[in-house]
């Protein structure tokens, strides 16, 4: 499970940063990458990508990338903490607490920066498709938004209850 989590980050991270290497190609890339690399969010407003993109806009699409990628890895690494105190037999200790709570708030930063990234990248599409004339801000929220807000709540109250469990452990050796 720990190389399974960041593996699956690691290769959503590629994807995402492929996406601005392919996007505004001249002639496209439909011949070898049958998936399309615009971002849902602008499929959904309608927007369709520049013909042909400079790479310093490609480089402002790589940060855009990077603001929800932060919080997803970030997620992970609580994971993987919270997986190498199970292995050692912690398991209301309080490096798992912190590890449930660093997770719990880690899929609520990804929720607020899937909205922070729509808003950047149908911003960037629309003023790069029209000319640098205009643009327009989408914001869209989406089952998956709404999965991570709840993922995330639930984790802060796991985090609390092994908190609880943490506390009630530590009361019992006392009175041993």
């Amino acid at each position: 499970m720990l190389v399974a989590s960041w593996v699956c980050a690691l290769v959503s991270f590629g994807i995402s940063l492929a996406r601005w290497a392919a996007i505004g190609q001249e002639g496209g890339w439909a011949g070898w990458m049958p998936l399309t690399v615009v971002p849902a969010q602008a499929l959904l407003a309608g927007l369709t990508p520049p013909q042909s993109m400079d790479l310093p806009w490609r480089w402002v699409g790589v940060g855009l990338e990077c603001i929800p990628a932060l919080a997803m890895f970030y997620a992970v690494w609580c994971v993987h903490r919270i997986c190498r105190a199970f292995l050692a037999g912690e398991v209301f200790g309080p490096v798992v607490v912190r590890g449930f709570r660093g997770v719990g708030w880690g899929f609520l930063a990804m929720f607020v920066t899937s909205l922070l990234y729509q808003m950047g990248v149908t911003a960037l599409l629309s003023w790069l498709a029209s000319g640098q004339n205009g643009g327009l801000i989408v914001l869209g929220l989406g089952s998956f938004e709404m999965s991570m807000l709840v993922v995330g709540l639930m984790m802060l109250l796991l985090a609390h209850v092994l908190a609880e469990g943490c506390r009630l452990q530590a009361e019992a050796n006392a009175f041993v």
